[in-house]
């Protein structure tokens, strides 16, 4: 492809829901069980792709005999304060009968003698993860995609939705995207959007890192509010391979070691120890490699072979990772259930996402965000993730299917809509400018030092963002296009650049430390009485990033601090 296609199919639908993981495909099933007419647009193949197609399957579940109020109370000190508590309470509460959908629908979870099986989230004294008996969540995303099917719901593969288009009055009409193999140009209308993408990252170490969830952004040009920006995922996995375990493997008894054989993280987390919050594990390790204390080790050859049966009965029993194993030990000659090897910490995702009240809506009229486009909490506690992202698809289909407002007299802004094709497709006509993934590569070597997003300080995050600004200024306008594939990367690598501006601004705004999610060496305390509030941005009127606070409102929670 070198030209733009002229080749159009036009779509229209109740609601439109973009991204075919849990959050999305749980809108496409709620909204179609209210009576709307729904289209899922999925840049691959929905059900098969993204985080939750890779994930272990293990999800955080409020069972009818637990305390609600020791749960959430894990879910706030393990966010430091700074979670909707509103949102997570609500998470919690529809979480068993979600379990019970999924068991209707064919996917039954692990019991003894009657009782639901569980093991204690990662970072957590109380929070339970239930655990599917006989598959992964890759199982579980493939059924939800039959169960959508099954109700009307139409899927749409393969289409790169790359902004989301209005109507006259400023609202949302849908969304325009690209066909990624085809090339099409698809117009996507609708009364409302669910967006439901990944939130994104840098193509970092870890599993999926790959994916780049550009939603959040869309929704950010289109006038939305992006909340905890300052945050992210940054995971720990093998230095040579990739397995799923390091939450897992520390709940049934295995520790973290030094290259001195010492087990350290009783010195950095005296209460959780091994099982701490997995940013202050990373921050822990990263702080003994500086130290000359690495390599860091996961002790699995101390793990009694009843661990071990464990371990691979909850994780391993199905899926890609026993074929991951498997290849270990025949390639490169050890077992990572039987013997000591090198962790690192691995960039997976940042944590921003949309801002959305409790009914999942947006400041947008006709907007709304599920899964992890938006803010769901910023510790990814073992399961949280899944449940999250089950009750914000859940809620939000729900939502825009009983509230939505006809769209069908509502005249599309057909200037916005040239304007966003014709910044889209520009790459196109750049024959010798910048390659999209020599860019990334360059972002990346700016931010992945561990100085930079583990343990940060004034000075290298100044440092960080005067590089994200000047290869801002100098590659953006100039990115270079020869396909549909490296359109879809130039956008992406649009998507990443400024994500990583607003990222390092909102961590120099945030001067202080919580050790659970956010780590500044210069400033190792907890600022309550200037912090302990969200940051915020939107979009000025000349594209320039517009942070704000927002007090916390504990006057409505469950729970208030006593500092």
């Amino acid at each position: 492809m070198n030209k733009k296609s002229k080749i159009w199919e036009m779509i229209k639908s109740d609601i439109l829901i973009i991204g075919g993981g849990f959050g999305g495909l749980w809108a496409a099933v709620r909204a179609a069980e209210c009576g709307a007419s729904v289209t899922l647009v999925d840049k691959s193949f929905a059900g098969k792709s993204g985080h939750s197609y890779f994930a272990g399957g293990a999800m955080v579940v409020l069972l009818p005999e637990d305390d609600p109020d020791k749960a959430l109370m894990d879910i706030v000190l393990g966010n430091e304060w700074l979670v909707d508590q509103d949102m997570a309470l609500s998470v919690l509460q529809g979480s068993f009968q979600r379990l019970k959908d999924l068991e209707s629908f064919g996917i039954p979870f692990r019991k003894q003698k009657g009782r639901y099986q569980w093991t204690k989230a990662r970072g957590t004294q109380y929070l339970k993860n239930l655990w599917p008996e006989h598959a992964t969540a890759a199982d579980e995303v493939t059924l939800l995609r039959k169960i959508a099917l099954s109700r009307d719901v139409r899927i749409v593969d393969h289409v790169y939705v790359y902004d989301l288009i209005t109507s006259m009055d400023g609202s949302i009409a849908g969304a325009v995207g690209i066909g990624s193999k085809t090339a099409k140009n698809v117009l996507l209308k609708a009364d409302s959007v669910v967006v439901a993408t990944n939130s994104g990252g840098f193509r970092g170490h870890h599993l999926a890192c790959e994916l780049q969830g550009t939603g959040p952004f869309m929704a950010y040009d289109a006038g939305a509010r992006i909340k905890n920006p300052e945050f992210h995922y940054i995971n720990i996995r093998p230095a040579k391979h990739e397995i799923e375990g390091s939450g897992i493997m520390p709940a049934i008894g295995v520790r973290w070691k030094n290259g001195l054989d010492e087990p350290f993280m009783e010195k950095y987390d005296p209460e959780l120890k091994d099982r701490a919050t997995v940013m202050k594990i990373v921050v822990s390790a990263t702080k003994e490699a500086m130290k000359g204390n690495g390599p860091i080790t996961m002790d699995v050859e101390s793990m009694t072979e009843e661990q071990r049966e464990r371990f691979r009965i909850l994780q391993v029993s199905h899926g890609w990772m026993p074929i991951l194993f498997e290849k270990c030990r025949r390639e490169e000659g050890y077992d990572p259930l039987e013997n000591n090897i090198e962790w690192q910490p691995a960039y997976e995702s940042n944590k921003l996402g949309i801002w959305a009240d409790i009914d999942c809506k947006t400041h947008v009229k006709g907007l709304y965000a599920a899964g992890m486009a938006r803010t769901l909490g910023v510790n990814p506690f073992t399961g949280w993730s899944i449940a999250a992202c089950t009750w914000s698809g859940y809620t939000a289909g729900e939502n825009a299917a009983l509230n939505r407002e006809a769209a069908g007299n509502r005249w599309l802004d057909q200037t916005s809509l040239a304007a966003k094709q014709t910044l889209f497709f520009a790459p196109l006509n750049n024959k010798n400018g910048s390659d999209p993934d020599n860019v990334v590569y360059e972002l990346q070597k700016i931010l992945f030092p561990a100085d930079v997003l583990i343990l940060m300080s004034e000075n290298g995050l100044q440092n960080a963002l005067k590089k994200v600004v000047d290869l801002r200024d100098e590659k953006m306008a100039n990115l270079s296009a020869c396909d549909t594939r490296t359109l879809i990367k130039a956008k992406e690598t649009q998507t990443m650049v400024c994500a990583a501006e607003m990222t390092l601004k909102a961590a120099i705004m945030r001067k202080e430390t919580r050790p659970n999610i956010f780590y500044r060496k210069d400033m190792e305390h907890a600022d309550n009485k200037n912090w302990l509030k969200w940051i915020q941005v939107t979009k000025g009127n000349q594209g320039e990033m517009k942070f704000a606070t927002q007090d916390i409102p504990f006057d409505q929670y469950r729970f208030k601090p006593n500092f």
